[in-house]
Order: C-alpha cells, then structure tokens, then sequence
C-alpha cells in the first residue's frame, strides 16, 4: 500500500512538473499589448469604471504563475476578463480535436445549414401569477407569446421577445425557403445568405406588427415588451423597435477604435457613397456629399496614433485611441423614413434600416420594456434607443452592460501559444447623454428583483410593485 501511495505521489509530481504557466504569461502580456491598440472600451474601463489596472495584472500574474494545470491558467485569464465588465469580451480555448469523426454527416435542411433554429419561448417573466392575465393565442403567438393583463382598469398587452434575431424562427425560415424555391441542397454563397436573411427578418417584423395589432383589438391600452433574459441578437433589433412607437427614432451615436479594421469599413462605405454622388439627382446631392464628408473625417481619424499601454500601469494617457467621428449606429443618417432613397447603392449606408421592409409607429399605445440583468447586447439597445427618444419607460433592473460588440466581426486576436481565441469589442455605442452603453441600461422605475428570482417569483414581485406608487405612476401618467 505504501509502494502505491508513492508511485501515485511521483506521478502526481511528475505531471505537475510537466505544466509551465510562462507560455500563460507569455499569452498573458500579448493580450495586454493587443488590447491596449484594439479594445474599444479600454479607456471606458480605466477612466470611467476606474478599475484598479495595476493591481489587476499583478493579481492575473500571481494566478497564473501559481497555476498548476491549464484549467488553472484558463481560470485566471477568465477572471481577469470578467473584472473588466465588457459583457463583449471573450476569450475561447481551443477544443481538443475528436479522435474520431463521423463517417457520414447528417443530413441536414436549407434552414439548418444556414444557421436558423427555433427559439425557446419558456423564459422571460412568468405572467401565470397575474390572476387576470389572459394569453392571446393567433398564428404569431408562437414567435411572440403574450397576452392580456388587467389591472384596476389598465390593460397591459404583453409581448415577449426572447431575442432579437431571425435565426431563432425556424417556422418563418422554411416559410421563406418556400417562398424563394431553396431546396435543402441548393448552393448559398454569403450575399445569398445575407438577402435569405433579410427574407426571413421581413416574415418576423409582419409577424411582429400583426401580433401589437392583435393586443390593441383585444383591448389593450399599454404595451409591455418583456425582454428579461434576452441575450441580443442581430440588427433586426432596428426594425423591431420602430414598430413600437410612432416617434421616429433617432440612432444612438457610434464611437469606434482606431485601426485597419475601421479603415477598410469605411473605404468600402466611401465607395459606395461616391459612385451614387457621381450620378445622383440633386434631390440626393445633398444627403450623399454630407455622407461623403463625415466619411472621409472618420477615415482621416481611422488610424492608430495613441499609445494607452500605460494605463495597465496606472498613468493617464493625453490622447484616445477611440474616434467620435458623426456618424450613427444605423449610418450616415440618424434617421430616415422607410423606404427612402430607393434608387441608391448606398442607401444602406445612408441608413442601414433601410434593409428591412417595416412600418412606423404600428403601437400607438404607451409602451413599457421590462428588462433584468440579463438583458444584453443588441437588447440593450433596444432599450436604450426607446428610453432615448423618450418612446417607452423602462422597468426592471440594471441591464447586463454589453454594448456595441463587434462590427463586421470585430477585432480578433489569436494568442500565440496556447492559440485562444479573444474577441475585442471594436465600436462604442453612445447614449443621448454621451455616455458608453456598456455601462448598462438604468430603468427608470427599479423593480425590487434579486438576481436569483424565478420568472414566476419575478412576475409574482411585478405585480405587488404595479399596484404600488411607482406601478400606479408608471400606468396613469
């Protein structure tokens, strides 16, 4: 037994020696030096957040100096990338490639191969504890269940929408593949899959304004988005949101961090912007020179020229690597009106919502978006583009703090030697007040929510907080 216990122990001691954390810190040190020219939020984390920098990287160091396994290391790399509150940033180690694969792929439909599943509706708030609450059962329930709350004479419409993003309507995707005559095996190249997309993302918003139309027949008087727990999305978020209300809303502003990446984007918008200039009406003369001009000032300021490597020791640094140029998440323009510049290549530049075939201000109901900590991402700005133009009041709780994200996929990074992937936020999304996105979404009434509340306790803590000051506020002003 004793003989055991030490060839156990020698093993033991063997393996450990076998694990070296410098390749780790090696790993370590260029994530710092990437993220110090290519991560969009490092300043917002320094200057804003006021995270402790130096005190961070001694503490990562520490961990993965005393790291005796590569779980050990990839721990470490986490919690530093967590204490930095990007809901964005993200590191993925490689996988350990399988020792056998299939001999023959399933097969698989049109809408699998290009990406589409059916979402799952069981999240959000459990509205089973509102004794008067009335589900609304028509063909788009299924993309949008809901139904009817009644309160001392208020009736809220309920909407869940449990992501913004066409990929999750599996139904609507076989709707459009028959519509466009797509057998299972037919060849898609990525302009093909971008225009299916778009097919698929204008079957969702018609389902979208049917189902508000429905609520208000069925005698609503407000309407409540409930995007608890939705992660985010795509950009069918933009069509989504105008529906709501007949404000026309405003986009947020758009920051992004100066480099390569930038430069391309906008070179290939340029391009587009002054191939209509050269043969444009003077209807559209004005709009594509104004294009044109906040195109070239964002291009002139698209290259790196700070040095922000101090502030992982601490220091201040004079310049930013992040440019404001005027520009706007959805394009050149803030706003435009559906279906406007029809006859330009660039008006997708102009306003990329132009995309998406949507109709204005279908809700002319007040509306109220009910959101929890995780609400992110693409959710996020659906929020805070409504609360922005003053088209909707938020309850809830502090959202996830995502933000921008990535453009065009972003900033990626492969670390030399364990070969992780790190995604680095590249864009700044910037609120009416010029603040950054990624902070959160703040509610304007707060629901009294602790994190670990089921959605029935949540809906059960809804109710009692309507029936209260701030509820009754919220329903009659």
């Amino acid at each position: 037994m004793k003989l055991f216990a030490a060839i156990l122990l020698l093993l033991c001691s063997a393996s450990a020696q076998q694990f070296s954390s410098d390749p780790y810190i090696e790993d370590f040190h260029q994530l710092l030096s990437e993220m110090s020219v290519h991560y969009a939020n490092l300043e917002w984390v320094a200057n804003d957040r006021r995270t402790d920098l130096p005190k961070l990287i001694a503490r990562t160091e520490e961990r993965l100096r005393n790291a005796r396994s590569d779980e050990e290391a990839h721990r470490a790399f986490t919690r530093f990338i967590n204490a930095l509150g990007d809901g964005h940033l993200e590191i993925q180690w490689p996988r350990p490639s399988a020792s056998r694969q299939s001999s023959a792929a399933p097969e698989q439909s049109f809408c699998e191969r290009m990406g589409y599943d059916q979402q799952d509706n069981d999240g959000g708030v459990d509205w089973s504890s509102f004794p008067g609450f009335k589900p609304v059962q028509d063909a788009d329930a299924v993309d949008f269940p809901g139904g009817l709350v009644h309160l001392k004479g208020t009736t809220i419409g309920v909407v869940r929408i449990g992501l913004f993003s066409e990929h999750s309507h599996m139904a609507l995707c076989h709707q459009a593949q028959k519509k466009l005559a797509k057998s299972d095996d037919a060849p898609c190249t990525d302009a093909c899959e971008d225009d299916f997309e778009f097919a698929v993302a204008d079957l969702l918003t018609a389902a979208l304004e049917r189902r508000l139309h429905s609520l208000r027949a069925a005698g609503a008087t407000h309407i409540l988005i409930d995007i608890t727990g939705n992660g985010g999305g795509t950009n069918w978020v933009q069509p989504a949101a105008r529906v709501m209300t007949p404000i026309p809303l405003k986009s947020p502003r758009i920051a992004f961090v100066k480099s390569d990446h930038w430069v391309k984007q906008l070179q290939e918008r340029l391009h587009d912007v002054t191939a209509d200039a050269l043969r444009s009406t003077s209807e559209d003369a004005a709009v594509l020179a104004q294009a044109s001009a906040d195109l070239r000032d964002a291009q002139a300021h698209a290259m790196p020229d700070c040095d922000r490597s101090t502030l992982w020791k601490g220091t201040t640094v004079d310049c930013s690597q992040v440019y404001k140029p005027h520009l706007f998440t959805s394009g050149t323009l803030a706003y435009a009106k559906p279906g406007s510049f029809p006859n330009l290549k660039s008006r997708y530049v102009l306003f990329d919502p132009l995309h998406y075939h949507y109709h204005e201000g279908v809700n002319q109901l007040p509306v109220i978006v009910l959101v929890d900590n995780n609400t992110a991402s693409s959710a996020e700005y659906f929020a805070a583009m409504l609360q922005d133009n003053h088209a909707a009041t938020i309850v809830g709780v502090v959202t996830n703090g995502c933000g921008c994200g990535f453009t065009n996929g972003g900033i990626a990074t492969t670390l030399k030697n364990s070969h992780a992937s790190v995604r680095l936020p590249d864009c700044i999304r910037l609120r009416a007040d010029g603040s950054n996105e990624v902070a959160g979404i703040t509610p304007d009434f707060l629901v009294p929510w602790p994190e670990q509340t089921t959605p029935y306790q949540r809906g059960a803590i809804f109710k009692v907080w309507l029936e209260m000051p701030d509820g009754h506020k919220l329903l009659h002003k």
